[in-house]
């Protein structure tokens, strides 16, 4: 059994999502969709069109992101629910309007940990790569190992294709310094790179592009995923090494 899944994964190629996936989270946009009953009535369009591509995409993927780097989980855990969490929100909608997928190093995707992401929906294609959340155990440690690797930061981010693909990293910051820095420390490494201080108040690291939600349509969709994680490998990875 397992040979026969492992042929299927080799041989098979992904030819691309079809335009029904898109229509399909389109109408569940419209609020009077967005239930139960709605996407029980349609759910075979959901299985058909949007969960089966999204695995047999996955199954190209784990063979072409493996010879990137074996140690980036890519399973089908990889793939996120369509169903939100309501349980704290105040919309209390059951279901995403978008569909997506993560992978991360040594572990399948959490949303506490650096790792590589897309989604699409009716209105966009998004790839994204490092830490979005802002956990403060991550966060300290991310900090502390840029502050005491930031020549290979500075190297890694201003990369020409990477910031000519995804511009600078991008986040939510702090007006100060963490309280475990000061000014005094920031001017001893280098008192003429004030880069230093402003990327130590960044409370998120991560870079994003979006693309036309056509993409997805196109078999071309494995490789534009493939080349993006290649771009952001060594920036994924540093954030990796920082949390370990």
């Amino acid at each position: 059994m397992a040979k026969i899944v492992l042929d299927n994964i080799v041989n098979e190629p992904f030819f691309g999502f079809d335009k029904k996936a898109l229509q399909f989270l389109k109408a569940l946009k419209v609020s009077k969709n967005n239930n139960k009953d709605w996407f029980d009535k349609n759910r075979d369009t959901y299985e058909n069109f949007i969960k089966a591509p999204m695995k047999d995409l996955i199954d190209v993927l784990a063979v072409e992101i493996k010879k990137i780097d074996p140690n980036i989980v890519v399973n089908y855990k990889s793939i996120f629910r369509i169903n939100r969490d309501i349980r704290f929100s105040k919309n209390k909608t059951p279901y995403k309007t978008h569909y997506s997928a993560a992978f991360a190093f040594g572990k399948v995707k959490s949303s506490e940990i650096p790792q590589f992401y897309f989604h699409f929906s009716p209105d966009e294609y998004v790839f994204a790569a490092g830490q979005y959340s802002m956990d403060t155990v991550m966060l300290k440690k991310i900090r502390a190992y840029i502050f005491n690797n930031f020549s290979e930061y500075k190297k890694i981010t201003g990369n020409k294709t990477f910031t000519k693909t995804f511009g600078e990293v991008k986040g939510e910051t702090l007006t100060n310094l963490p309280k475990e820095f000061d000014k005094e420390i920031i001017n001893s490494i280098d008192k003429k790179d004030k880069l230093l201080e402003n990327i130590l108040k960044m409370k998120q690291f991560y870079v994003f592009s979006n693309d036309n939600p056509d993409v997805i349509l196109d078999e071309k969709i494995v490789d534009k995923i493939i080349n993006d994680i290649k771009i952001t490998y060594d920036f994924t990875k540093f954030l990796h090494k920082a949390t370990i």
